[in-house]
């Protein structure tokens, strides 16, 4: 089954860019222009993952490709950088990968299952945390520190509720890659969680983020999504951005998620057609 994304959906997105393009400050850490939004919150519908206007042209294809890389939960996995070239900035001394969320969630400590156990045996639990930006982080000398603090699951009237909770977010990349991997976790959980809760529902995704910024370099990308001037005047604003819809399959229930959790994407079967995507090396 493939979600379709509504204008209601496409709002919510827009609404997030209309806020930091009409309320947010002025800085510039490491030099870096910025124009920012302290302690922002957003929430999201259900399966609305995908902030994919026309001039943000969203790279599907590299967010499942990201979204793979979380899958084999290898910190050491460098096959990332064949995708987004970024990523060779931030490699440490010893060959690792901090932001590699796929290490905390699914690698050797496994706060993924943690979590699902929590939620198992009390539906009602307020422990089912994953934690990823850690002191050692911060105390090292690292130039790759994690812009995640923890990600929260909950399940609240029969929905199971995400919170990611962040130090920071740049409102273009960041965002846009964030949220499609983090909602597809939020799947997994809720897949996983069916098969003991029969009536579960999909609950929304929330994001707090200390710092919700957008760079200089896309000041002029956020007006034309927007139409609200920054560094251009109101009459040179001539661009209608247009959301571009991108057709996910839904996962199928929690056999799906023990699939995706082997990390082999060989003999993918028929009914598992989000997996079919993930692999596929364009957009269904």
């Amino acid at each position: 089954m493939i979600i379709t994304i509504s204008n209601d959906n496409a709002t919510e997105f827009r609404k997030i860019f209309l806020d930091l393009a009409t309320k947010g400050k002025r800085i510039a850490p490491r030099n870096l222009p910025v124009l920012e939004l302290e302690n922002y919150n957003y929430i999201l519908s259900p399966y609305n993952r995908f902030c994919n206007f026309e001039r943000r042209n969203l790279h599907i294809q590299y967010i499942k490709e990201e979204f793979k890389w979380y899958l084999k939960g290898d910190r050491f996995d460098a096959s990332i950088c064949e995708h987004a070239k970024i990523w060779l900035d931030t490699v440490n001394s010893d060959g690792s990968f901090n932001s590699n969320y796929g290490q905390y969630v699914f690698g050797t400590t496994n706060q993924f299952d943690r979590a699902f156990e929590a939620l198992k045996n009390d539906k009602d639990s307020r422990r089912a945390s994953i934690m990823i930006l850690s002191k050692d982080h911060l105390l090292s000398d690292t130039k790759d520190i994690p812009c995640t603090y923890a990600i929260n699951f909950r399940i609240r009237e029969n929905k199971l509720n995400m919170t990611v909770r962040m130090r920071s977010q740049d409102a273009i990349y960041g965002m846009g890659n964030d949220v499609a991997c983090f909602s597809f976790m939020q799947e997994m959980m809720y897949n996983s969680l069916k098969e003991f809760y029969p009536e579960l529902e999909y609950g929304k995704y929330y994001h707090s983020a200390d710092s919700f910024h957008v760079y200089e370099r896309h000041f002029k990308m956020l007006e034309d999504i927007t139409n609200i001037p920054i560094i251009r005047k109101q009459e040179e604003l001539k661009y209608d951005d247009i959301y571009v819809e991108v057709n996910c399959p839904v996962m199928n229930g929690p056999e799906e998620v023990k699939f995706l959790r082997k990390h082999d994407f060989t003999n993918i079967q028929d009914e598992f057609q989000f997996t079919k995507w993930l692999c596929n090396g364009k957009n269904l």
